[in-house]
C-alpha cells in the first residue's frame, strides 16, 4: 500500500476509535424530524390531486380565484418536481430558498384553498361543488404541511 494514502479505520457505535484528523463522524440520531424528502413528496401528491381536481371544477366564481388556483398548483408541480430531482442528484438546495419556497407554498395554497372554499360554499350541492370543497380542502392542508416543513427546514442542523 502507498505510504501517502491514509484509510480511515472502521467506525462502530460503541467504540472510542480515534479517526485521523480532517474526517468527520456522521452525526446518528440527531435530527428527530422526518425527512425532507419525505415532506416534499406529500406535497407533490397533494399538488397533482388539487391540479386534478381543479380540472373537474375549474369554474370558481372569478376570474382571480381561478388563475391564483391554477398558478399555485401548476406552479408549485414544477418547483417540487425540481427540488425532488435534486434531493434524487444529490444536490444541495440552500436553507434560504427552502425556507422561501415553503413560506410562499404555504401562503399560496392556503389563500387558494379559502378562496376557493369561500367561492362555492353558498353554491348548490352538485358533483362539481364537492370536488371544489375538496380541492380548496387540501388545498389549505396542504398549506399547513408547507408550513410545517418550513418549520423543519428552519430547525434542521447544519
Amino acid at each position: 500500500m502507498p505510504e501517502n494514502i491514509v484509510v480511515a479505520p472502521p467506525r462502530h457505535h460503541h467504540s472510542s476509535v480515534a479517526l485521523p484528523p480532517g474526517i468527520l463522524p456522521v452525526p446518528s440520531g440527531e435530527n428527530h424530524s422526518p425527512p425532507l424528502s419525505v415532506i416534499k413528496f406529500l406535497e407533490l401528491c397533494l399538488a397533482v390531486a388539487c391540479t386534478t381536481l381543479h380540472y373537474y371544477s375549474f369554474d370558481d366564481g372569478d376570474l382571480v380565484t381561478g388563475f391564483l388556483a391554477t398558478g399555485t398548483f401548476c406552479g408549485f408541480i414544477v418547483i417540487l418536481t425540481t427540488i425532488m430531482a435534486s434531493y434524487l442528484i444529490k444536490a444541495h438546495l440552500h436553507r434560504r430558498l427552502a425556507i422561501f419556497y415553503s413560506l410562499l407554498g404555504s401562503a399560496c395554497f392556503l389563500t387558494s384553498g379559502v378562496f376557493i372554499i369561500e367561492a362555492w360554499k353558498h353554491a348548490f350541492r352538485t358533483r362539481m361543488r364537492d370536488l371544489a370543497i375538496t380541492k380548496g380542502s387540501i388545498a389549505i392542508i396542504n398549506g399547513v404541511i408547507f408550513l410545517m416543513d418550513t418549520i423543519f427546514t428552519f430547525r434542521e442542523r447544519k
